[in-house]
């Protein structure tokens, strides 16, 4: 079995990234699992791997559970049924890793070192972690923020018109308190 450092870098402003390794013959599911909690993210929110290119495309899924959107008909394998191995094709493999579809939290993740495993060590482990990583639910934060600055029903963008200490004025006076005639200016047939 072969040691592959990854180093996983989350892509957001305080660009936080972990130094993992894992094992050849360990899968996916191990892996989503350490970034997880690597980078404290402690909710069970779906997510995939895609394996990557030099320039960060997205290559072939390896999804955490069957969504039932086969591509071309063909279900990819799960994280569980895929080990780190069967991906690794160069020195530099790349993959992309999204957790929490709704808030899409996107991780580059990228191979950066191979070894052979250290005696009494347990795999994966986190071997360094350089910058504070994001709170898994700041996102909801911020897009709350950001509502609540351009809500376009605040009473304090309303404008009144209030000439008299009652709130009408003298044009109003055909008008009742709800913006209609009286009973008086209706017609015969309706009295």
């Amino acid at each position: 079995m072969r040691i592959y450092r990854f180093r996983v870098l989350i892509d957001h402003p305080s660009e936080a990234f972990r130094d993992i390794e894992i094992g050849s013959e360990q899968n996916f599911l191990d892996f989503h699992k350490a970034i997880k909690e690597a980078f404290g993210f402690i909710g069970q929110e779906m997510a995939c791997f895609y394996v990557s290119d030099e320039d960060w495309g997205k290559g072939n899924e390896i999804p955490l559970a069957d969504m039932g959107f086969a591509e071309e008909g063909a279900v990819p394998a799960m994280m569980e049924e895929v080990y780190i191995s069967d991906h690794i094709r160069s020195t530099s493999q790349r993959f992309i890793y999204a957790y929490d579809f709704l808030h899409m939290w996107m991780f580059m993740v990228e191979l950066i070192h191979a070894s052979d495993p250290q005696d009494g060590v347990t795999y994966p482990r986190l071997v360094m972690s350089m910058g504070n990583a994001p709170g898994e639910h700041s996102k909801e934060e911020e897009l709350a923020a950001d509502l609540m600055s351009e809500d376009p029903y605040t009473l304090e963008d309303e404008e009144h018109h209030y000439d008299d200490d009652d709130g009408y004025s003298e044009e109003d006076e055909d008008h009742n308190e709800f913006g209609h005639g009286s009973i008086d200016d209706l017609g015969e047939e309706y009295r």
